[in-house]
């Protein structure tokens, strides 16, 4: 029987599905999880908690009580808050809210893939101008150029970016908020691993947004919770597109356990990030690895070519440890990386060692 794709649509044809990587693995240093996970005592009071939930009731489709208390953390009204199942569901309903058919997303290349991905389910075309090659700045003129043709609509910037782990020139976004015609969205998934924020300039700005999310530093990546910031005019025109109860009651009461341990989950935060600077100084001693500095759990590792840096990718798989093979044709045909995620440190002295007993290979290659 012949098949008939009359069903299918066009937009879909060049989308390709995002791909998690999910391969036998001890040691998993390729989704920038916590490695930590809740400390016992926050695992005892969310489930001591959730005895009182009445399973059988739709969950509450404002997550009222755990937007209160993000905006009380904040300072802000909950008017300013969206909750959504992870920051991907909030990727999708501002595609969905401030873009369409025949418009167009910008964002940098490298970045996140899921900014792509979601512009073209929705139909929209996507824009991804590539970071200065020599230190990962951006590029904001080339946006900026982008972002003033009539069909630009929305533009997605990491602050700091995935997968290079750096902070862009805060000026330089601030200037693309202020000259592009577009929503502006600064995505600062990793916000507590560096500490900077555009949050005190949602006031200032009525096409500004920004996402965060409670999978990185909350170790709460199994349970999907992220959120938007923004003015109450954008969180109204997003809550258009809302699925009416988006985040389940379980995950909404993990979240306002969470918010109120945040001192707690500090320390893990800050392990993580001694962790990290112990890892850049370690790496930047084995050659011929470039390790680039970070203000995230990750680090980006940059091998060589396409045929070493596979090499190592399957060393290091062979060995147990998973990381991310990473690159961008539209930033580099040449470059490409491998981005590890900070794990804990008997993980992270596998890694090391592993790392210096490639290079062996790497050498004889030669």
């Amino acid at each position: 029987m012949k098949k008939d794709y009359r069903f299918f649509r066009v937009n879909l044809k060049e989308v390709k599905p995002y791909d998690p990587h999910e391969l036998p693995h001890k040691i998993k240093l390729n989704a920038n999880e916590n490695p930590y996970g809740l400390p016992q005592t926050i695992q005892e009071e969310i489930l001591r908690r959730a005895q009182n939930i009445d399973f059988s009731r739709y969950p509450n489709s404002l997550a009222q009580r755990l937007s209160e208390a993000i905006s009380h953390s904040l300072g802000l009204s909950a008017d300013h808050i969206i909750i959504g199942n992870g920051s991907d569901e909030l990727i999708d309903y501002l595609v969905r809210t401030f873009s369409e058919e025949g418009k167009k997303v910008i964002s940098t290349a490298p970045c996140f893939a899921m900014y792509k991905i979601y512009s073209q389910i929705n139909g929209s075309s996507f824009v991804g101008v590539p970071l200065n090659v020599k230190d990962f700045s951006l590029n904001e003129e080339e946006i900026l150029e982008e972002a003033k043709k009539k069909d630009a609509s929305l533009i997605f910037i990491a602050y700091p970016n995935a997968p290079t782990g750096n902070y862009f020139a805060a000026e330089k976004i601030i200037k693309i908020i202020e000259e592009s015609n577009c929503m502006v969205v600064v995505d600062e998934a990793y916000y507590e691993f560096g500490g900077k924020t555009f949050l005190p300039l949602i006031s200032r700005y009525d096409n500004l947004a920004i996402l965060r999310t409670f999978s990185k530093a909350y170790s709460l990546a199994g349970l999907r919770v992220g959120y938007l910031l923004s003015n109450p005019e954008i969180i109204t025109e997003v809550r258009k597109v809302k699925s009416p109860f988006n985040v389940n009651t379980f995950s909404q009461l993990a979240a306002e356990v969470i918010m109120e341990n945040q001192e707690t989950l500090k320390t893990n935060v800050h392990r993580i990030i001694q962790e990290r600077e112990r890892l850049v100084v370690k790496m930047a001693e084995i050659s011929p690895f470039k390790v680039y500095p970070s203000y995230t759990n990750f680090i980006l590792l940059e091998i060589g070519d396409k045929d070493n840096t596979d090499l190592v990718f399957h060393r290091l798989l062979e060995k147990g440890i998973l990381v991310q093979v990473t690159s961008d044709p539209t930033f580099s045909h040449s470059r490409y990386f491998l981005r590890i995620s900070i794990g804990k440190r008997e993980e992270n002295d596998i890694l090391l060692q592993e790392l210096e007993n490639i290079t062996h290979d790497l050498v004889n290659k030669s």
